[in-house]
C-alpha cells in the first residue's frame, strides 16, 4: 500500500511539472509571436517538456509533443504565425519524432529495469526463503551468505562476509571436510556431497547435509555451498539404531529363555538318559574292583570293563555337552554349517524322550548335502523345537511315527530342505494361519509358551530362509525348513539357482 501511494504521488508531481512547462511554453509562444515577432527561441524551449514527458512516460510522451504541436498550428491559424505553415507542420513532426525516439528508448530501459527487478526478486525469494543455508566462498573466505545460513549459525550476514569457512565446521569434523576439499581440488571434481557437524556462534552443534559445487560469482570462480539442517534426521537414526540394538538384545534374551524352558521340559528324559551311563559305570567299576580284589578274571576281562567305563563316560559327557550348548547364551556366530550333522545331533539329543513316548524315528539324510551359512546353535534350536512339537502332537495318536528328512531341491532359491513329518493330531486351516504368531499354541496347558514357532521363524528369516507348515486335523503335520546354500559352496561347485 505504501509503495502504491508513493508511486501515485510521484506521478502527480510529474504530471504537474510537465503541465506547467507546457503552459509556460504556450505563454512564451504568445510573447515571442506578438511582441518579439520571432518563433526560434520558444521552439527550442518546447523540447524540455517533450523530453521530460518521454523520459517519464515512454512513448506516451508523444501526447506532450502533440499538444505543443497543436499550439504551434493554432498560433498559425490565429494569424500569429511568423513562418509558413509547412515550417510549423515540420516542427510538429520533429517534436513527435523526438518524443517517439526518446519514449521508445525509455520504454526499453524501463522494460530492462523491470526485468532486472523481477529477476532480483526471484533471486531474493529463492535465496532468502530457501530451506537451505547458502553461502559462496573463494580462497576459504565467505563472499555471500543468505539469511537462512545466518539463522542456522547465529552470525549476522554482515559478520559472515569475510569469515573463514572453517569457523563454521565442528572441530572434530574439520579433518574430514578439509580432506574432501583437497581431494576435489586435486582431482578436478566439481561437486561434493557429505554430512558434517556445524557449530553455532553460541557453541551449539547441529548436523548439516552439505552440497558443494564450483560456480561463478561476480565473474570469478568460486564455490557455492548449500547446507540443510538434518539434526532431527540424525537423532532419529540414532534412536532407531539404539532401539534396534535393544530389540536385538531382547530377542537374544527371549531366544535364550525359550531354550532354557525347552531344556527344563527335557530334564526328566535327560536325567533318565544320564542314569543309564552312570549305572553302567557303577556296575563295570564294581566288576573290575571285584576281579582285582578277589584275583579272579583275566587282565583282558578287567580291561574290557575299564573300556566300557570309558565309553559310558564319553556318552554322559556328550549329553552334558549338548545341554551346556543349549543353556549357553551366545551372540550370532555365522559359519559354514553341516545341516545333516545338526539334524542328527538334535534327534539324538531328544531320542530319550522319543523312546519314553513310544515314538519311532526315521532319519533320511541326503548324502553330499551342501553346507549353509548360519549359526549352528540357533539352527539346532529350530530343529529341537520342531521335533519337540511333533512329540507333543503324537502323545494321543495310535500310530507314532516321526520322519526327519533332508534333501537338495536343485534350482530353488532355498535349495537345502529339512522336513519334519509326524503322525500327530495335525491342525485346522484356521490354526495353520496362526501357528507362527507369538503366544499361539495348540498344545495342552503347561506344555508350551506359544513362542517356539515364532522364534523359529525369526531365526530362519535371519538365515535368509523360510519355514512352512502343512497339515490337516487327525492326519499329522509337516514342517519344511528351506535354507540357501553358502556362497562358498556355490562357487566351489559352480551351482546356479533361480529365484
Amino acid at each position: 500500500m505504501g509503495n502504491n501511494q508513493e508511486h501515485a504521488r510521484l506521478g502527480f508531481w510529474r504530471l504537474t511539472v510537465v503541465s506547467l512547462l507546457v503552459i509556460v511554453c504556450g505563454a512564451l509562444g504568445l510573447y515571442f509571436h506578438i511582441v518579439l515577432r520571432t518563433d526560434l527561441v520558444y521552439t527550442h524551449f518546447a523540447y524540455i517538456p517533450i523530453i521530460l514527458g518521454s523520459m517519464w512516460w515512454g512513448r506516451k510522451g508523444v501526447v506532450v509533443a502533440a499538444i505543443i504541436g497543436a499550439l504551434i498550428i493554432a498560433f498559425h491559424l490565429l494569424g500569429l504565425g511568423i513562418s509558413g505553415l509547412w515550417a510549423d507542420i515540420a516542427r510538429t513532426f520533429f517534436f513527435i519524432v523526438v518524443a517517439l525516439c526518446i519514449g521508445t528508448l525509455t520504454d526499453w530501459v524501463m522494460a530492462v529495469q523491470q526485468s532486472l527487478r523481477l529477476s532480483e526478486e526471484k533471486y531474493r525469494l529463492l535465496v532468502d526463503k530457501s530451506l537451505a543455508g547458502i553461502f559462496v566462498y573463494k580462497d576459504d573466505k565467505i563472499l555471500f551468505a543468505n539469511s537462512r545460513l545466518s539463522d542456522m549459525v547465529g552470525y549476522p550476514p554482515k559478520v559472515l562476509i569475510g569469515m573463514a569457512i572453517w569457523q563454521l565446521f565442528y572441530d572434530q569434523d574439520l579433518p574430514k571436510v578439509r580432506t574432501l576439499v583437497l581431494k576435489r581440488q586435486a582431482e578436478g571434481a566439481t561437486d561434493l556431497h557429505y554430512d558434517s557437524r556445524f557449530i553455532t556462534r553460541d557453541g551449539k552443534v547441529f548436523w548439516g547435509e552439505v552440497l558443494s559445487s564450483m560456480a561463478q560469482y561476480e565473474g570469478q570462480p568460486a564455490v557455492l555451498v548449500n547446507v540443510y539442517n538434518i539434526t532431527d534426521r540424525k537423532e532419529s537414526e540414532e534412536k532407531r539404531r539404539e532401539l534396534s540394538e535393544l530389540a536385538q538384545k531382547q530377542e537374544e534374551q527371549l531366544i535364550h529363555s525359550t531354550r532354557l524352558a525347552e531344556l527344563g521340559e527335557m530334564a526328566a528324559a535327560v536325567a533318565h538318559e544320564l542314569n543309564q551311563p552312570l549305572t553302567g559305570i557303577r556296575n563295570f567299576a564294581r566288576n573290575a574292583f571285584y576281579m582285582i580284589e578277589k584275583d579272579v578274571g583275566s587282565p583282558d576281562e578287567i580291561k574290557t570293563n575299564l573300556r566300557h567305563i570309558s565309553e559310558q563316560v564319553d556318552r554322559a559327557s556328550k549329553i552334558i555337552s549338548q545341554m551346556r550348548a543349549l543353556t549357553r547364551k551366545t551372540d550370532r556366530q555365522f559359519a559354514l554349517v553341516d545341516i545333516n550333522s545338526t539334524v542328527r545331533e538334535s534327534v539324538e539329543f531328544l531320542m530319550p524322550q522319543f523312546r519314553l513316548a513310544g515314538v519311532e524315528v526315521a532319519l533320511e539324510l541326503a548324502t553330499d548335502l551342501p553346507q549353509v551359512m548360519g549359526d549352528r546353535i540357533r539352527l539346532e534350536q529350530v530343529f529341537l523345537n520342531l521335533l519337540t512339537n511333533a512329540r507333543h502332537a503324537m502323545e494321543e495318536a495310535p500310530v507314532r511315527h516321526l520322519r526327519v528328512k533332508t534333501y537338495l531341491n536343485a534350482g530353488a532359491r532355498h535349495p537345502v530342505r529339512v522336513e519334519v513329518i509326524d503322525t500327530g493330531k495335525g491342525f485346522t486351516p484356521e490354526e495353520a494361519g496362526k501357528l507362527f504368531r507369538p503366544f499361539f499354541t495348540t498344545k495342552k496347558p503347561g506344555q508350551g509358551t506359544g513362542l517356539g514357532l515364532s522364534i523359529s521363524l525369526s531365526i530362519i528369516k535371519d538365515h535368509q530362509g523360510t519355514i512352512e507348515a502343512e497339515g490337516a486335523p487327525g492326519q499329522g503335520a509337516k514342517f519344511t525348513v528351506s535354507l540357501p546354500i553358502a556362497q562358498q559352496e556355490i562357487a566351489q561347485e559352480g551351482l546356479t539357482y533361480n529365484d
